[in-house]
């Protein structure tokens, strides 16, 4: 699986891709610090998946979400802000990952991610 984690806090993307590389399955691994970043590598990369945060500066995880080329990848959005939720999911979210979470969560979320690929 191919997957890109998209994050303007530094912090963020380092946990994620530390809790990532624990997991089987997972054959590349990208990041991007913000919306604009992701959009090309997006393009560039064509990840299976992306973990995309909401809030970040200049284009909102929810408006890279919008701007997806067909056939987009999967989206897992994780933020510390459950107010989203609901519009996440209207962009076609495959989980929310409320932060802080957890490897064990994480896990769940990769299950979720492999089952949606495995019907493609």
């Amino acid at each position: 699986m191919r997957l890109l984690i998209v994050d303007d806090e530094r912090p963020a993307r380092d946990k994620l891709r530390r809790l990532l590389v624990q997991e089987s399955g997972i054959t590349a691994l990208e990041e991007a610090r913000d919306g604009v970043e992701a959009l090309e590598k997006i393009a560039a990369f064509t990840p299976d998946a992306v973990f995309l945060d909401i809030q970040m500066p200049e284009v909102s995880g929810l408006e890279v979400a919008a701007s997806l080329p067909q056939p987009a990848p999967l989206l897992v959005f994780v933020t510390a802000y459950d107010e989203y939720a609901v519009r996440a999911f209207d962009a076609n979210a495959i989980d929310y990952l409320l932060k802080p979470y957890d490897q064990a969560r994480l896990q769940r979320a990769l299950q979720r991610l492999r089952e949606r690929l495995a019907l493609r």
